[in-house]
């Protein structure tokens, strides 16, 4: 069949159907007796009409094939089957036409909707690695006097929206996001995507942290949201030195944590997340110091919340809580903070026993010594 349809052109294929009619009704004419073995050859392009016409060029091709045979039986040789022996001949001839041309059709049917959808898998698999890259790039820019790491750590399974962003603003300060869309799969990436893109923007003419994420809602909010999918972000920007200050703000996202002590950052309230569509976000922002060789956590809910991605059925859920998170800070105070990723990523997946249940995003900040 995929012979035949790469040899005809659209235009040929039913032309060429009516040449093997044709062909059958002379093979029928010409045979001595009317065996099944030889009526059966209709079935050649009854396969053939179900391949390029469908149901309705199967059972089309399926009537005139026993058409073939009865006209033929009728005009030709009148005694050879003659009363309900004809009928029944051709009757028996029709269901294997029919039979056949539907369950082609049918078949054929399917592996082409198996087929459709294994090219939109495909094309989302490709769309998604290329959001995932862009979510959460290999590499971010380095910015004057701050050490930075970053890492990502995919869950098993569904592919999820936790992205992070570094970006100068303006008087060379830098603005540090990470965040969560609730949800998985395509969606949630592009729409994750899309606030990614409109922070970047946004970070470019401004260092506030609340006006941020209140300029990010409102873009959300005019991309037409989702009511079942709302984003969890937290945002801060550090001053560039000699006197570096963070301020920071939350929508619905865990506060970020100074990095040796594994404290949250005090000050500020947290406001609901983004793309509730419920008005203008209300959210007050903290401030701190960020003296030399300090250094701050930002991390979505993969952290604290990570567990194994396969539990038995019965046992209760157990996360990797605070208290560990906590102790391995404080365990790798003052390392670089690739060091101290590199430990909260092991630590997790060693308890998770391989990928988590969730994604795990985590991005570490530390200003640079005193005298470097």
């Amino acid at each position: 069949m995929v012979a035949a349809d790469r040899l005809l052109r659209p235009e040929a294929r039913l032309p060429f159907l009516v040449v093997l009619l044709v062909a059958l009704w002379a093979l029928v004419s010409t045979a001595s007796t009317p065996s099944l073995a030889v009526s059966m050859y209709g079935l050649v392009p009854i396969v053939l009409s179900a391949y390029w016409f469908e149901l309705r060029g199967a059972l089309a091709t399926a009537s005139a094939c026993s058409a073939v045979f009865l006209a033929d039986k009728l005009l030709d040789r009148p005694d050879e089957l003659a009363g309900a022996t004809l009928w029944l001949a051709t009757l028996n001839r029709a269901l294997v036409f029919f039979g056949v041309g539907v369950l082609v059709a049918f078949l054929l049917r399917r592996e082409r909707a198996l087929a459709l959808r294994v090219r939109d898998q495909e094309r989302e698999l490709a769309e998604l690695e290329s959001l995932r890259a862009a979510l959460t790039p290999a590499r971010v820019p380095d910015r004057p006097h701050l050490r930075i790491a970053t890492s990502f750590t995919p869950a098993e399974g569904l592919v999820a929206g936790d992205f992070y962003l570094v970006v100068g603003g303006p008087d060379d300060s830098t603005t540090v996001v990470v965040g969560d869309v609730v949800g998985h799969g395509l969606e949630a990436a592009r729409c994750a995507a899309f606030v990614r893109a409109a922070l970047a923007n946004y970070a470019r003419f401004t260092s506030d942290p609340v006006l941020l994420l209140q300029l990010a809602d409102t873009a959300l909010a005019e991309h037409g949201p989702d009511e079942s999918r709302f984003v969890t972000v937290v945002c801060l920007t550090i001053t560039a030195p000699p006197h570096q200050e963070v301020r920071w703000a939350a929508a619905g996202h865990d506060v970020p944590w100074l990095l040796d002590s594994a404290e949250p950052l005090a000050g500020g309230r947290v406001g609901a997340p983004l793309g509730l569509g419920m008005g203008p976000l209300v959210i007050e922002a903290g401030s701190a110091d960020l003296p030399a060789g300090q250094g701050l956590l930002l991390f979505t809910d993969g952290l604290l919340e990570g567990r194994s991605a396969h539990r038995e059925p019965g046992r209760p859920v157990v996360v990797f809580g605070e208290e560990r998170a906590r102790h391995i800070l404080r365990g790798h105070r003052g390392e670089p903070p690739r060091a101290v990723l590199d430990a909260l990523v092991g630590a997790v997946t060693a308890f998770a026993g391989g990928a988590p249940a969730d994604d795990l995003c985590l991005v570490a900040v530390r200003a640079e010594p005193a005298g470097r």
